[in-house]
């Protein structure tokens, strides 16, 4: 099912954990992984280097877009090797892709011929961060072609997984997922429904959809905020992996009410792989 994984890495503590854990998983499941790194071209634009350059109260332009471009192509070198490097100590087969480009856009292209995205929660500026989930990690979510599993861990080991089902379009994607891993992989794991009036209609539909796949499952409803409620089970209950459409509601309401989605990234203790 998965025998491609995308690989994003910026060389930081926190993508080295996503490039981990993408190493475990493809030397588990025999899948090969592709590596990239992308020199942001905002860092290397006009107006940026005048900022720096204003800031340092020096005068513009003295070779320092040059310079800059060295170091950052230098830094994404050094990155990928230490990527390689660990796909060759697992024995796991790796590409490397080496972009300079808009950060999401060229991971998001990139993603079209990759079964799974693997991004570490994080990223170079996550200090600074608190735990908020990174712009970047929240566009690749929402944009890419496949499947995108965001670790908090380095380790792959999955012995048990909840997926969460509200019958939305991207919750009946997850559910199509949360199939295929359970059955491909023989992982158990539990169908969780967040109580409202149509409860027990979203527990029959996942029934109906997983009796004819070869899965072990159980089915679970809690009543509370879908958000707290998801992150909640998945703590009780141990479980190695949250599978979860992605960004079910508009931009606008998102806004409003906050997202299910990015409240489970951050909060979850455990990895979350995100459908749509």
């Amino acid at each position: 099912m998965i025998k491609k994984i995308l690989v994003p890495t910026d060389g930081s503590e926190y993508a080295m954990i996503g490039v981990k854990y993408a190493v475990s998983l493809a030397k588990e499941h025999g899948a090969a992984l592709l590596g990239i790194h992308v020199v942001d071209i905002k860092l290397l634009e006009g107006p940026f280097l005048r900022d720096v350059s204003a800031s340092l109260g020096v005068a513009p332009y003295v070779n320092y877009q040059n310079n800059i471009a060295l170091i950052l192509e230098e830094r994404g070198r050094a990155t990928l090797e230490a990527f390689r490097q660990l796909c060759e100590e697992a024995v796991v087969p790796c590409e490397i892709a080496h972009d300079t480009g808009t950060v999401t856009a060229c991971i998001v292209e990139k993603s079209a011929l990759t079964d799974l995205v693997v991004l570490g929660r994080g990223g170079e500026h996550s200090a600074f961060l608190d735990g908020i989930l990174g712009s970047t990690t929240e566009a690749v979510a929402r944009r890419a072609h496949c499947p995108v599993l965001v670790t908090n861990r380095e380790s792959a080991d999955i012995a048990r997984f909840v997926v969460a089902y509200d019958g939305s379009p991207h919750a009946k994607k997850a559910l199509q997922t949360a199939a295929g891993i359970g059955s491909t992989w023989k992982v158990p794991f539990d169908v969780l429904v967040v109580a409202d009036r149509h409860a027990e209609v979203r527990v029959e539909e996942a029934k109906s959809y997983l009796v004819a796949h070869a899965v072990e499952v159980e089915y679970s409803v809690r009543e509370g905020d879908p958000s707290e409620m998801i992150v909640a089970f998945a703590s009780e209950q141990q479980v190695d992996l949250l599978v979860m459409g992605a960004y079910g509601h508009t931009k606008v309401r998102e806004l409003v009410l906050g997202s299910t989605t990015a409240y489970a990234i951050n909060h979850s203790p455990c990895p979350v792989l995100l459908t749509r």
